[in-house]
């Protein structure tokens, strides 16, 4: 029998997201137009038609794919297949393999395996047959089974960000199914309210989750973003520390620094300043949050008017010489920092330092924007987190665009090399390219805005460098 398939926690940027605050710039998100929602809806319902219509004609013996994949009469030996093509890594092939035998499925829909299916199927947004599926279920299945399948769709849709239809799909099912799977269906019903703006209503599904739950840490960081975007600060900071205190040792370590890292932007953003430093402090030296953290320190520093701190802290985020967000702040708070120091010489010389740095970085990645064949030279690696890290840059598609749109992509991309050539469908080439296409400008467009955000660095260095030109002459 197939094993059962719990969605991952992949989707941390949407589970949990970082709420991080910042004193020193803003975000300028928005600046360059991005690609609509219309037309990334127009391309996935183009793809969906496609592999129905590549179904349909499969099933007729009209074979496109070489070769074939076979199609079962016993239920046991189509699970036997397709566990050894996932083991194998043989995505495209197993859902292939499952559209060539959906009747058999089918025809035992009411077997654990078709859970296993429908959240295999959607995984990779092959949402026709698993739609079939759920129709099937819902005519002959019984509840618990059906159940299972809604949450599969429900986890489909939060990552598509379809909020209304993640809690249609939700209702009425968590009670049928097993206490983790209810918990995270707990969990990703709170989110969805908090897309809405719902956030009294999310607190209350949050607090259905026990602390013995592998999601409550999830849970305790969404409600805490809940109470903040309340305003209801020292009810956000008192449910943070509660758990680092009563759950420390249960929880991952990145979890414990995503969690110091929240709080300390929060107290950061009250002024509390000394405590946010100590709670900056207690961030991993290895994590990913030590940069965000180590940030916290240098503005707390600032505010405290600690400014060799602040500099031995900034130091240390220069000579990691990263790409994110602190790193890159970091050049201009260097000459911030001096400037408040009244070393006027020095300020001067890193304002100019941190203009050279930004223009250097713009003509870098304006050289990367130029390359005739950006995708299929420069793409490293497309993950399962949705980051598409491209020329040295890691660009977050979660935070604009469906996750969909990057699976469609890549299964297109694997289908492309399973298609028999002299039988592909010109339908198959225009939508390949459409998708190429689509990608390019996506890509265009993030790392336009990364130019956006290092051009105000290079406004701010400058206007920082005709104050300490204004202040030495007074002197």
């Amino acid at each position: 029998m197939i094993s059962r398939i719990i969605p991952p926690l992949k989707l941390t940027a949407l589970i949990c997201g970082l709420w991080l605050l910042s004193n020193v710039t803003t975000s300028l998100a928005g600046m360059v137009e991005m690609i609509s929602d219309s037309e990334i809806a127009a391309l996935d319902a183009r793809f969906q038609d496609y592999y129905a219509n590549f179904q349909q004609a499969n099933s007729k013996a009209d074979q496109k794919l070489t070769p074939p994949p076979p199609r079962f009469k016993q239920l046991s030996k189509f699970e036997h297949a397709l566990q050894t093509l996932n083991h194998n890594g043989q995505h495209s092939d197993a859902r292939a393999l499952i559209t060539r035998n959906l009747e058999l499925i089918k025809d035992n829909i009411d077997t654990p395996t078709t859970h296993a299916v429908v959240t295999q199927l959607l995984a990779q947004n092959a949402l026709t047959p698993a739609l079939e599926l759920l129709q099937q279920a819902e005519n002959e299945s019984n509840k618990v089974i059906l159940s299972n399948i809604r949450y599969a769709f429900a986890h489909y849709y939060l990552t598509q960000r379809a909020w209304h239809k993640t809690l249609q799909h939700l209702d009425g099912i968590i009670a049928d199914l097993v206490s983790e799977d209810a918990h995270y269906a707990l969990l990703i019903k709170g989110v969805a309210l908090q897309q809405l703006k719902r956030h009294r209503e999310a607190i209350s599904i949050y607090e259905k989750i026990p602390n013995t739950s592998t999601y409550y840490s999830y849970a305790i960081l969404n409600k805490a973003t809940a109470y903040i975007r309340q305003d209801w600060w020292s009810d956000a900071h008192i449910v943070i520390r509660e758990i680092l205190q009563q759950q420390k040792g249960t929880i991952s370590t990145e979890m414990e620094n995503r969690l110091y890292v929240v709080l300390g932007y929060s107290l950061l953003r009250k002024e509390y300043f000394r405590d946010a430093r100590d709670i900056f402090r207690k961030v991993s030296l290895e994590s990913q949050y030590t940069n965000r953290a180590l940030l916290g320190i240098a503005l707390a520093a600032i505010n405290q008017n600690d400014h060799v701190g602040a500099l031995n802290v900034i130091n240390i985020l220069q000579e990691k010489a990263e790409y994110d967000l602190p790193s890159e702040e970091s050049h201009l708070l260097l000459a911030y920092i001096y400037s408040e120091l009244e070393q006027h010489l020095t300020a001067s010389g890193s304002y100019n330092q941190a203009i050279a740095h930004y223009t250097q970085r713009i003509q870098n990645i304006e050289t990367l924007l130029g390359s005739a064949d950006l995708l299929n030279r420069d793409v490293a690696t497309l993950d399962d987190d949705y980051l598409l890290h491209i020329g040295g840059y890691v660009l977050n598609l979660m935070d604009h665009y469906p996750a969909s749109f990057l699976h469609n992509y890549v299964a297109l991309r694997e289908h492309k090399q399973h298609l028999n050539t002299q039988k592909a469908p010109a339908e198959f080439d225009k939508l390949y390219r459409d998708y190429q296409a689509t990608l390019n400008r996506i890509v265009h467009d993030l790392l336009s805005q990364k130019i956006s955000h290092l051009n105000s660095y290079i406004d701010q260095s400058r206007y920082g460098l005709a104050r300490v030109y204004d202040n030495s002459l007074l002197e």
